[in-house]
């Protein structure tokens, strides 16, 4: 039976009413042959379409390639396009992994903050805003994008997803690649490397004409299953908030944001 195409990418994203910014890393092909590199994009864009964007290291904290052998930093010249381009040693399942430097955002209406706070499910964040005397029209920010993909290299086997030291991580729990278009894929997410449970999700799966988003919970131990049906990519991301500076007359961050 023929495999349909699965492809899967663990995001970071930023959103406001009228557009949604998705940031991934997004491989040249999501399976290549034993001998064939790895090349995948940084992009920021939506509905699975984006801009690129070059090596820079100043602007991440980790970036790394890992697989059956172990990890290994991701090296490039600064600028090189595709970002991510490396030779594996050996058959399997990869992944990449990119955890930003911060940056910053300040939203100031007051209709946009509670689109925000609700389209990424972090209930009670804006309630508690206001308890800390913190303004309505005002939301500032400071945030950081865990981004992953996973990648087969020759043909696909029981190879499995691992943490890779990001703080804030998917992991799958099968090799997706060795499923088929009528199977589910159990993920789990973890926070500091613990599973983090009741967690809002964000799934967008392409499947070639259209995109979909679903939302999902993980559940007691963090995990959620994905129906893959219909095959192509899959996007999957959460976002964990902690309160910041407290003082409104200052312009240090309010909150810190992962995603």
């Amino acid at each position: 039976m023929k495999r349909t195409t699965l492809a899967f990418v663990f995001f970071a994203s930023l959103v406001t009413p009228s557009i949604a910014h998705e940031y991934w890393i997004e491989p040249v092909q999501f399976t290549v042959s034993r001998g064939e590199a790895i090349q995948g994009d940084l992009k920021n864009g939506q509905d699975f379409k984006g801009v690129n964007f070059g090596y820079i290291p100043d602007r991440f904290e980790k970036f790394t390639l890992t697989g059956p052998g172990g990890s290994q930093p991701v090296k490039a010249r600064i600028g090189d396009r595709p970002a991510l381009n490396m030779t594996p040693a050996e058959p399997g399942l990869y992944s990449a992994s990119y955890q930003s430097t911060f940056d910053h955002i300040t939203f100031k209406d007051n209709e946009k903050i509670r689109y925000y706070l609700e389209y990424e499910g972090l209930d009670g964040a804006y309630e508690r805003h206001l308890e800390r005397g913190l303004s309505p029209d005002r939301f500032q920010e400071r945030y950081a994008r865990c981004a992953k993909a996973l990648i087969q290299v020759g043909e696909p086997d029981d190879g499995r997803d691992q943490l890779t030291g990001m703080i804030f991580e998917w992991v799958a729990e099968e090799n997706p690649y060795a499923l088929s278009a009528t199977d589910q894929l159990s993920l789990r997410l973890y926070w500091q490397g613990e599973p983090m449970a009741n967690k809002h999700v964000n799934i967008f799966h392409n499947d070639g004409t259209e995109v979909e988003r679903k939302t999902m919970r993980t559940d007691a131990e963090g995990r959620i299953t994905v129906p893959l049906t219909g095959g192509g990519k899959f996007m999957i991301n959460a976002v964990k908030l902690l309160e910041g500076d407290e003082d409104p007359d200052t312009d240090l961050p309010e909150w810190t944001s992962y995603w």
